[in-house]
């Protein structure tokens, strides 16, 4: 038996990542073909770029993408807090004319991705990390940012509705959901989140701190209802001058 060349190899590697992928059981909405499996991991990854294509410069205040490598590096080897402060110190900044230029585009893009990313869940439903692998979190990370000039009250009531039946059907972790709805409450519309699963960064103490939530008791009525354990001492704060029941 003649050995594999190297080409020969890398289609017998495709092929048995094919079949290992047809032997999950995504429960997804339809069936879904060899050629829509690779199509939804392309776009799925294609879309993890453009999201970030404008609002990466827009979030640093800068061009320079050796800047923007520095404090990337910060971040992955000293943590958020470390890489916050490092940030601030450089004291970037866009002229605002150069920064509406770049929101602009990027609010195009986020409108076609949302489309797109609409168009999946009504025929696929919330795909499962074992279809995207790596590229799994960009359905959340799109979910954060929704069109421009969206009522974003209404946005959070439809997704909620939409994504919640996504945990009924084990299309979507618990977890993920949570955290979708305690993004758009703690980081868009600046409330207290209502599961709290994410921990925030306090501009006082400059410090990472644990979610602020409104009423214990309504979160882990919340939680509970979504499979989630309820929240313990340590693991939550309330508003100023309110006191845990």
């Amino acid at each position: 038996m003649k050995p594999m060349t190297k080409l020969t190899f890398t289609i017998f590697l495709c092929c048995v990542q094919l079949v290992s992928l047809f032997g999950q059981s995504y429960q997804l909405k339809k069936d879904v073909q060899p050629d829509e499996v690779l199509f939804l991991k392309q776009l799925a990854h294609e879309m993890t770029i453009t999201d970030q294509q404008y609002r990466n410069y827009l979030a640093k205040e800068t061009l320079d993408e050796s800047i923007i490598a520095r404090i990337d590096s910060v971040y992955e080897a000293d943590g958020i807090e470390a890489g916050i402060l490092y940030e601030k110190s450089l004291d970037l900044s866009l002229e605002k004319s150069l920064a509406d230029s770049l929101w602009q585009l990027q609010h195009a893009i986020d409108f076609m991705n949302h489309l797109a990313l609409r168009g999946i869940f009504e025929t696929y439903g919330y795909l499962p990390k074992e279809l995207l692998d790596k590229d799994h979190y960009v359905q959340i990370l799109l979910l954060m940012h929704p069109p421009k000039d969206w009522n974003i009250e209404q946005y959070l009531k439809e997704y909620s509705e939409l994504l919640l039946a996504e945990v009924q059907a084990d299309r979507m972790a618990p977890k993920e959901f949570a955290s979708f709805v305690d993004n758009m409450k703690g980081k868009i519309l600046r409330e207290p989140q209502l599961y709290g699963t994410n921990f925030e960064f306090d501009a006082q103490t400059q410090s990472v701190q644990p979610p602020t939530i409104n009423n214990l008791k309504e979160s882990n009525a919340a939680r509970k209802e979504i499979g989630l354990p309820p929240l313990l001492e340590g693991e939550y704060r309330l508003p100023k001058g309110e006191d845990a029941p």
